[in-house]
């Protein structure tokens, strides 16, 4: 059998042996290149700028994180922005509004008042981020709105005086005058003559804020009129509360003559059925008048100074201190009052009030409640008599008087010719006919007690006054010295 054929090697070639070489990378070693990379870097710079660039520099539209009223106005151009908000404030300034009363109405629009809105100026300021300055202070700004937005509001500004006119006007035309209680001012006490009716008013301050809202949110409904009932200043209850008799002071006439007793009851007759409306001031000098023989006063026992005489008026001053402790028990205030020189009989210390038309003193007292209140007089034989009618005060009303000193003497005299010899003879002799009263030192002061429970609830002091001594009288004599006694 035959061997089949020996296959031959070949011979191995002479030389070096080399491997044969892998061809290369391009793409990796291109980016293997720091050139290359640097050049990357600086072309996504580049196309990151003109990026930011494209979305600033030259932008139709407001930027990103702009708002007004809070509108996102990133969505508009300028033009579109600017009719967007021209329209609404249009709309705004032209809107109808309605008041009405009954069967009554009245309308007017937010232009009748000379009414504006500064779109022009929010619009610029809304435009100026992002589209005025340096490409670099662009690009900030739209960085900085991202995360910091900027909101701008629209100021609604109309004409108040005008607006005020208007309701004014309306108010007068829906205003009923509401009717008092008639008061009889009759001889001895008030007498409801007819009863009271309310009116009607517009509460002008509440229809100002309901008007102002409305047109600052762009309400245009109906608004009903806010007329509100107005109560008679005196109503017929408040009338029947209001004469009720609170305060009665009487002054004693006992020891006064006939003439001083006239003089008093022709003062206090001017203060007869006489009413004091809420907040009137009342001067005791300029209702009495003129004290003259020919208004029917007399000569009578008068204080002039330190000394007691006679004179036209005299006891008039126990008319208006009779009137003063009145008012003060009734709870009223007293603008001017002035004490006697000397201590009176007729009342206690610190409770007169002197009036004079020469020293021009007067009596002057205001009603500070909130009723008119209504004074009646009466003089008897033995009193001088003032009464006041009007609301129940809130408390009950006393007058204390404190006597602070009592030993006052007046160190002054006054003397009396003796032409008869009889008390004292010659000139240098003197002879005590009459010592004078002592002065003192007073306080009056005005106590308050709770009418159900009789506690004290506060005091005040009212005056502190000083009285002179009265002067002593002497007889002295006329003749001279030396010469004899008959």
């Amino acid at each position: 059998m035959q061997r089949p054929p020996v296959q031959q090697r070949r011979p191995a070639p002479t030389g070096t042996y080399r491997r044969p070489k892998k061809k290369k990378n391009k793409l990796k070693d291109l980016f293997s290149n720091p050139f290359f990379a640097i050049l990357l870097v600086v072309v996504i710079v580049a196309c990151y700028v003109g990026i930011r660039r494209s979305r600033t520099i030259g932008n139709d539209y407001f930027l990103s994180g702009v708002y007004i009223n809070s509108v996102d106005m990133s969505h508009y151009t300028k033009e579109q922005g600017e009719k967007i908000l021209n329209d609404w404030a249009d709309g705004l300034l032209s809107a109808q509004y309605r008041l009405t009363y009954g069967d009554r109405q009245w309308t007017f629009s937010p232009r009748d008042f000379s009414a504006s809105i500064n779109t022009e100026e929010i619009l610029e300021k809304a435009w100026f981020l992002g589209h005025t300055g340096s490409v670099s202070d662009r690009e900030n700004m739209m960085v900085s709105l991202k995360y910091s937005p900027q909101e701008f509001w629209t100021e609604f500004t109309y004409d108040e005086g005008a607006l005020k006119s208007f309701i004014s006007s309306i108010a007068q035309e829906v205003y009923v005058a509401p009717q008092n209680a008639d008061i009889l001012l009759d001889t001895y006490n008030p007498v409801i003559l007819s009863e009271s009716k309310d009116g009607l008013a517009l509460n002008e301050e509440a229809l100002f804020e309901t008007i102002h809202n409305a047109m600052m949110g762009g309400h245009t409904q109906a608004i009903p009129l806010p007329v509100e009932d107005k109560p008679a200043a005196i109503s017929s209850g408040d009338a029947e509360e209001g004469l009720q008799l609170i305060v009665s002071y009487q002054t004693s006439l006992e020891g006064s003559s006939s003439a001083r007793r006239s003089n008093i009851r022709t003062a206090l007759a001017n203060f007869n059925a006489f009413e004091v409306k809420v907040g009137e001031a009342v001067s005791f000098n300029e209702v009495v008048g003129a004290r003259t023989a020919l208004r029917g006063y007399k000569e009578a026992t008068v204080y002039y100074g330190a000394t007691i005489t006679e004179g036209v008026g005299g006891g008039i001053c126990q008319a208006s201190s009779t009137l003063y402790a009145a008012v003060l028990q009734a709870g009223m205030d007293v603008i001017e009052r002035h004490n006697h020189t000397m201590v009176v009989a007729y009342c206690k210390a610190s409770m007169d009030a002197a009036v004079s038309e020469d020293a021009q003193d007067d009596f002057v007292f205001v009603n500070n409640t909130d009723y008119n209140i209504y004074i009646y007089t009466d003089v008897t034989r033995d009193y001088a008599i003032v009464n006041i009618y009007g609301r129940k005060p809130d408390y009950r009303i006393e007058l204390y008087s404190t006597i602070l000193q009592n030993d006052i003497k007046n160190t002054a005299i006054v003397t009396v010719p003796d032409e008869t010899g009889v008390y004292a003879y010659y000139v240098d002799e003197y002879t005590l006919k009459k010592e004078g009263k002592l002065g003192r030192r007073s306080m009056l002061e005005r106590i308050y007690y709770d009418w159900d429970t009789g506690l004290e609830v506060k005091r005040e002091e009212i005056s502190n006054d000083y009285y002179e001594g009265e002067r002593d009288v002497y007889w002295v004599g006329t003749h001279p010295i030396g010469t004899g006694q008959q």
